[in-house]
């Protein structure tokens, strides 16, 4: 018999697997010379091909589903985060600050009462959101008849319960039914000795300080794309007792689609009183949906690294990330690469999704959750993000008779090719732009485009207070190109320069400019016909480290809503580093579109 060296196992199509079959048949003497695919021999093979395929498959599939790197299905990748012991995100409730101002039609009434579950009902769009208060309220303070509440937080969702009877002779999984479930507002209710005792749980996030009396549950992720409650072993956290009955209580969220909400009705009376008026303080933010699959696989192993401690900048960068849906980008450095060095602190920047900068609320919130995971000698310090945009200058060759595109409809193309650049590879901490990368979209705009000369700046956005004399200083944070020759006193306006800005006002002289003479100093200068005259030395830049100091700036006016400061980066490759964000807008890419015939 011949040797079946001619089958292959390295396939996994159809086709190759029914031709190996057929060629091992061949080497066969009893099928030499036989026509497989003109007799009937050749459904046999379809059928041990369809086989063959579908198994290969299977064991493709499943062998997939056993690694976290490579798993498709939802429940295999909470499986494994399970294994990490990593908690995914749940669906997160929207919350408000409103305040009451609720007036008595009883003149001895003392108090008014706002029970846990008051409802106030919003509308966006076309659809009404219910948000309740998350606990029993008294308003004491009253004047003039109207009793005037401390401000309240309020929470988009509504309240459900699922409840067991434990029975260890046949053990339940104690899973929480509805998959919208915002984990951060379960809580768990005992009733033992046939509902004689109540007891409250509270939920733990750890083992540690717990022992046999801790009344504290678990949860963990279940089957489904849903949550399960687990109570301690009686070694550590107390085991509920036999025939017990368990109350799990939570609140339904429908994610991000509240937020924004602002304005607030009350669904029935409060405390008996109809006459009820809602200020809100801060419109409902917050909400978020559920942890996708590919968040699930990015944070679990980073989580499991932080142990819930933060020790490493890259601990505080996971835990942030982890717990806080609505961080688009975070990142911490140590205090040793500040400058100057300030050793025993850590420096976290973030950017939060849709808010400029840092809210004060967020920023104790975020404190707070770190101070307990972090070193007593690590002082935590948030620092704003520091952004850094790209002017894009770029001029356009495109081949008329290879498309019908006008060249402002190509302009616009090509507009939309840069910013989807910037989309994906920029807008975050620790981004890199790749000069070649983005030539290439731009050339990938449309098959009809043959080349592109493109120029990049750094941009600085100020907003100086005006007619004040400031000392300002612009990082940023890369080497800046230095132009030769030193550029006198008076030059042609259309000489280069490595620093440079949009037009101000100084000492009622309109359209002055800042420019570098090409040997550090920054200086103000006007049009003068087709020169720009020296008016006065105003700072310094050193083209090592990207430092732009300006000393007793004081302007009158600026063009636009904001002064814009403009460097040549030494590198077309440009790195952000600690708190920088680089990306590119709109209003800084200029396109220019030449045609051409070939």
């Amino acid at each position: 018999m011949a040797s079946n060296s001619s089958i292959i196992l390295t396939q996994l199509d159809f086709n190759e697997f029914k031709n190996s079959l057929k060629t091992y048949l061949r080497e066969q003497d009893e099928f030499m010379d036989y026509d497989f695919d003109g007799s009937n021999l050749s459904v046999l093979l379809d059928i041990l091909a369809y086989n063959t395929y579908q198994n290969a498959f299977y064991l493709n599939m499943v062998s997939n589903e056993m690694f976290l790197d490579s798993a498709k299905l939802r429940d295999s990748v909470i499986s494994h985060a399970k294994e990490l012991n990593y908690l995914p995100r749940s669906f997160g409730s929207a919350s408000a600050k409103i305040q009451l101002r609720i007036t008595s039609t009883d003149p001895n009434k003392n108090s008014i009462v706002v029970p846990k579950g008051t409802s106030f009902i919003t509308r966006i769009d076309d659809f009404s959101y219910s948000f309740n208060t998350n606990e029993n309220l008294v308003i004491t303070n009253k004047a003039n008849g109207t009793f005037i509440s401390d401000t309240i937080t309020i929470y988009e969702g509504n309240y459900l319960s699922d409840t067991y009877v434990v029975n260890y002779n046949n053990p339940l999984i104690f899973k929480i039914s509805n998959k919208k479930v915002d984990i951060s507002s379960v809580s768990v209710t005992i009733l033992e000795d046939n509902g004689s005792v109540t007891l409250e749980y509270a939920r733990a996030t750890s083992l540690f300080g717990h022992d046999e009396n801790s009344k504290v549950f678990f949860l963990q992720p279940g089957i489904g794309d849903t949550y399960e409650v687990v109570f301690g072993d009686g070694v550590v956290g107390r085991k509920p007792k036999n025939n017990a009955i368990i109350i799990i209580e939570y609140r339904v969220s429908n994610g991000e689609l509240p937020n924004g909400a602002s304005k607030f009705i009350n669904s029935g009376r409060i405390d008996n009183e109809s006459n009820v008026s809602i200020v809100t303080v801060s419109a409902a933010a917050d909400g978020a949906v559920a942890e996708d699959l590919n968040s699930i696989k990015f944070n679990a192993p980073r989580a499991f690294t932080t142990q819930e401690r933060a020790i490493t900048a890259e601990d505080y960068q996971n835990l942030l990330k982890a717990n806080y849906p609505e961080i688009n980008a975070v990142t911490a450095y140590g205090g040793e690469d500040a400058t100057p060095p300030q050793y025993g602190r850590i420096f976290v920047s973030v950017d939060l999704t849709d808010v400029d900068g840092l809210p004060k609320i967020k920023e104790d919130e975020y404190k707070r959750f770190l101070r307990s995971r972090s070193s007593v000698a690590m002082e935590p310090i948030f620092i704003t993000p520091d952004y850094t945009y790209l002017k894009v200058d770029s001029v356009v060759k495109y081949n008329i008779n290879r498309t019908g595109l006008n060249p402002e409809d190509l302009r616009t193309y090509v507009i939309d090719s840069v910013l989807n650049y910037a989309a994906t590879n920029l807008n975050s901490f620790a981004r890199t732009f790749r000069y070649s990368k983005m030539v290439q979209a731009i050339d990938a705009t449309d098959a009809s485009v043959i080349s592109n000369e493109t120029e990049i700046n750094l941009v600085k956005y100020l907003t100086p207070e005006l007619g004040v004399p400031l000392n300002l200083t612009v990082d940023f944070k890369t080497p800046l190109t230095q132009e030769v020759p030193l550029l006198g006193d008076e030059h042609p306006i259309i000489d280069i320069h490595g620093v440079t800005s949009t037009p101000f006002t100084y000492t009622g002289i309109q359209n002055c400019v800042l420019e570098d003479n090409g040997d550090g100093v920054m200086r103000i200068v006007t049009p003068v016909g087709a020169n720009h005259k020296k008016i006065v030395d105003i700072g310094t830049v050193d083209y090592d480290t990207g430092v732009v100091r300006l000393n007793n700036f004081n302007i009158q006016n600026y063009v636009g809503t904001s002064l814009k400061i403009y460097a040549e980066p030494r590198s077309r490759d440009i790195t952000a580093i600690q708190n920088v964000i680089l990306n590119i807008i709109e209003s800084d890419v200029n396109i220019t579109i030449e045609q051409i015939r070939e």
